[in-house]
């Protein structure tokens, strides 16, 4: 796999909710993401996420956080299994933050610890999670978003990248 940039025509599109957008303020959203769960591995991605889901009880199996909230320095994460530290820029999927998604779906309670941004880890997350996996991102201002990994969530994120790679 080679890094990939994010063209700038899919940009507006990648900043939709690729799942289903649980609103509200505060601890509300993780509190519904939590009460939506029956016992599915989950992966967080980013800071604001892993930290309100860890305060409603939930502990992820995989946390992908950048240490900056709405581009500003936040607290670094609590300390838990392992992690796994990467280099991602910023609109990039690249080999180091794959690999280290990969990695961390293998052993439960891991953080990667992303250099640079996390803003794109949803798709290789939808890729390598297991079926029925739940995904949890943050969307600014609004919520989270709730993504249950299925082979359809697979097939539409190939697609993405596809586009991607044809750049």
């Amino acid at each position: 796999m080679r890094d990939l940039t994010l063209p700038s025509e899919l940009r507006d599109f990648l900043k939709r909710p690729f799942g289903e957008l649980l609103r509200g303020e505060d601890l509300r959203p993780a509190q519904e993401a939590k009460d939506r769960l029956k016992g599915e591995r989950v992966v967080a991605i980013g800071d604001v996420t892993y930290r309100n889901l860890l305060a409603v009880g939930v502990r992820p199996s995989l946390a992908v956080v950048d240490l900056k909230t709405k581009r500003t320095q936040a607290e670094p994460p609590p300390e838990g299994g392992r992690t796994i530290k990467v280099t991602n820029p910023p609109g990039m999927i690249t080999q180091a933050l794959w690999e280290g998604i990969r990695e961390g779906l293998l052993k439960e309670g891991s953080i990667v610890l992303v250099e640079g941004e996390e803003d794109l880890a949803v798709l290789p997350c939808i890729l390598e999670a297991e079926l029925d996996t739940i995904i949890l991102y943050g969307q600014p201002d609004e919520g989270i978003v709730f993504i249950r990994v299925t082979q359809e969530k697979k097939e539409d994120v190939a697609s993405i990248l596809k586009l991607i790679y044809s750049r």
